[in-house]
């Protein structure tokens, strides 16, 4: 890639910004645009790290960029820059050597032009397939439960017909009847409140059904302002989490970012798809050793309703 307008020690930053942003556009490697932040800005090193410390590019003395290394030689010229996504998690850090005070702000900029590069992006395709999947899942998990019920059912009406015991083919069909409305509670939660009173209404549809309510607190308030769709993904989340284990749900509100911790339960199947979801909806999904950790912006354009479905 050729440079139109060379860069001096003098550049503005507008300038310098713009051949960073613009390099990062046509499709140039992180490590190549990061040379125009350290030629312009007369940078010793610009380093840029995921949040599991994985490299991700360097410009200039690459001696800084070894974890080791950096404290023995950064010295107080160092400046470390967050990285941080649409709601406020970190994605990235960005540290760069021989910076001057007076660059901060630019440098800021710079950070947030790297956020939007390091985002991820989520098609149409990805969320339909996902929907697919769902399908395929909720299929295999009707036929596997109350389907399998329904056939006991029929052998015992059919030996009660035989004269067979009648009150057996009564519990049989009482059975398959239970497992059908509890498939019911699954994809109609109750709770027209927001999503609050779902989860309370997901708890107690746990408790009848023999298993272990969810543990929920913290800023209840907040997670009433949950736009619709966004407390729908929230809810389905837990739910999914939910079965045949304890699950603790904390609520917290960071700036203008809900943060639902769930710890406990039992593994998460499919996060991918779930991620994507989070994604497309300007959120984001983490997890860790029986923890899942989802943040969504409280307020989403034109979204004022508030009922999960």
């Amino acid at each position: 890639m050729g440079r139109d307008v060379p860069i001096s020690v003098a550049s503005d930053s507008c300038v310098v910004l713009g051949h960073f942003a613009g390099a990062l556009a046509e499709g140039a490697p992180l490590a190549e645009a990061l040379e125009f932040l350290r030629e312009g800005f007369c940078l010793r090193t610009v380093v840029v790290r995921g949040v599991t410390g994985d490299l991700l590019g360097v410009a200039g003395e690459v001696l800084h960029a070894v974890p080791r290394m950096r404290s023995v030689s950064l010295g107080s010229s160092s400046i470390e820059l967050p990285v941080l996504g649409r709601t406020g998690t970190r994605m990235a850090t960005v540290t760069v050597v021989g910076a001057r005070p007076s660059q901060l702000p630019a440098l800021r900029a710079a950070a947030a032009v790297v956020a939007l590069v390091l985002s991820p992006t989520i098609g149409v395709e990805e969320l339909l397939d996902a929907a697919e999947q769902d399908r395929h899942d909720l299929a295999d998990s009707l036929h596997d439960g109350p389907v399998q019920d329904l056939v006991v059912a029929r052998y015992a009406l059919d030996a009660a017909l035989q004269g067979g015991d009648v009150t057996v083919a009564r519990d049989a069909v009482q059975s398959s009847l239970v497992q059908v409305r509890r498939s019911l509670w699954h994809l109609r939660p109750r709770g027209a409140d927001g999503l609050v009173a779902a989860l309370h209404a997901l708890s107690a549809q746990l408790d009848e059904a023999g298993g272990r309510p969810l543990v929920l607190r913290g800023d209840l308030e907040a997670a009433g302002e949950l736009p619709r769709t966004l407390a729908a993904v929230a809810y389905r989340l837990t739910q999914a989490v939910s079965r045949g284990a304890v699950v603790l749900v904390t609520l917290r509100r960071e700036a203008d970012v809900l943060v639902i911790d769930l710890s406990g339960g039992t593994p998460l199947a499919h996060p991918e798809r779930w991620a994507a979801r989070a994604r497309a909806l300007g959120g984001d999904l983490s997890a860790s050793a029986g923890r899942l950790r989802l943040a969504f912006p409280l307020r989403l354009p034109n979204t004022d309703a508030r009922t999960p479905s």
